[in-house]
């Protein structure tokens, strides 16, 4: 197959420019050439496809979000000022809702709590209650009798546990 005067001048500036960017020296004769001048030309075409889909596919991916928003005049971009600031109030604002009810029903649920251990225990304290006293000078006392063996009465029985210290039973855990 005989090659053209431009062909035969396009390969032997091929080969130059392989030796000069690659320092590969190959003779223009040589029956390899053609075949990767070839491979050459099609991947420099495809990397030109490649670059003009990816920049048709940057135009278009620029048009659906843009970073610059273009405004006629300044009533437009003021109103998407105040746009802007009333999605972040309403976000605050949900943001500080739930916080909120999440605060009342933490209290609840602490409140409650704290009322059913004050209601257990109203019964063993309002027995104690009953059996205080006021003395002459205005003073509460409640008098407990020295306990008898090993059986020790709730409120109205003490056992002494050394020179300083009386224990009183005052009721079991509820289990």
């Amino acid at each position: 197959m005989a090659m053209t005067d431009k062909e035969l001048r396009e390969l032997r500036s091929y080969c130059a420019f392989l030796l000069n960017e690659y320092g590969i020296e190959i003779a223009p004769n040589d029956p390899v050439i053609p075949a990767l001048y070839v491979i050459h030309k099609e991947m420099q075409l495809n990397s030109q496809n490649n670059k003009v889909i990816a920049s048709s596919i940057q135009e278009v991916a620029g048009k659906i979000n843009p970073t610059v928003f273009s405004f006629n005049n300044k009533d437009a971009a003021y109103h998407f000022q105040v746009g802007i600031a009333v999605k972040y109030v309403l976000i605050g604002g949900l943001v500080l809702m739930f916080t909120l009810a999440g605060i009342w029903y933490w209290s609840m649920a602490r409140d409650v709590e704290q009322a059913r251990i004050i209601i257990e225990t109203a019964g063993n304290f309002g027995e104690l209650m009953k059996r205080a006293k006021k003395d002459k000078e205005g003073y509460y006392t409640i008098d407990f009798i020295a306990a008898k063996g090993d059986s020790i009465q709730r409120f109205t029985e003490f056992q002494a546990v050394d020179d300083k210290t009386v224990r009183i039973v005052i009721g079991r855990e509820a289990k």
